[in-house]
């Protein structure tokens, strides 16, 4: 059996992708702050974290305990701006700011370097990211935070693909020749797009749920 690690995969549309995950046959280490549904679930090992206690030196709770794994998918996020703290006489905690950053941003890099050892060539590793790092939109723009993070891990995905040994690929669940599907055909053609797409189509690429690739990279001829 395919093992997956899969971060925030506890509740709403990551709730959705665990379950497809489980129907196409991965055994899945859920890292999520909601573990209680999925205790007793077949084929799922539940790794329980707390996001807001969450450092570098804890991050090593999040390792599964197995010795390959064949497909990481970081689909939690944080954020701690939105457009209440552009008011005036309202600030954002710098500690809090500073933490989210950690967490949807710094701890995938580092989960991947611990894990190192357990990622083959052939092992495919994928972030959640988002259309907003490329059209951000003034409803939007607020989150200014969530719209970096997202934007920092596509250039760090992109920068695991060209170094590191493995497939590194983004997904993001927006456009798509039909983005108006449910959750749930969302998280089976997502899933159906990571086992069926070569290592080498995904690898450095950014797909929507439906396959189409988002441009957000230019390559310099020589």
């Amino acid at each position: 059996m395919k093992q997956c690690l899969l971060t925030g995969g506890g509740s709403k549309f990551g709730a959705t992708i665990t379950t497809e995950l489980i129907a196409q046959g991965y055994h899945v280490h859920l890292v999520t702050s909601n573990p209680t549904p999925w205790m007793s679930v077949d084929h799922v090992t539940v790794i329980p974290v707390d996001w807001k206690t969450l450092q570098l030196n804890n991050i090593r709770t999040c390792v599964p305990a197995v010795d390959q794994i064949d497909l990481i998918f970081f689909n939690h996020n944080a954020s701690a701006l939105d457009q209440t703290k552009f008011k005036k006489s309202t600030v954002q905690n710098l500690q809090d700011w500073q933490h989210s950053y950690f967490v949807a941003c710094q701890f995938p890099f580092y989960l991947i370097h611990i894990l190192s050892n357990r990622i083959g060539p052939d092992s495919k590793i994928g972030w959640m990211l988002s259309e907003l790092i490329t059209r951000p939109v003034d409803q939007q723009v607020g989150y200014a935070d969530y719209i970096g993070n997202k934007f920092t891990n596509a250039c760090i995905m992109k920068s695991f693909s060209l170094n590191f040994p493995g497939c590194f690929f983004g997904i993001h669940p927006d456009g798509g020749l039909n983005n108006s599907v449910g959750l749930e055909q969302k998280a089976r053609n997502m899933v159906q797009l990571i086992r069926e797409t070569s290592t080498t189509e995904l690898n450095g690429n950014i797909f929507s749920t439906q396959g189409d690739v988002l441009k957000i990279y230019e390559t310099i001829l020589d």
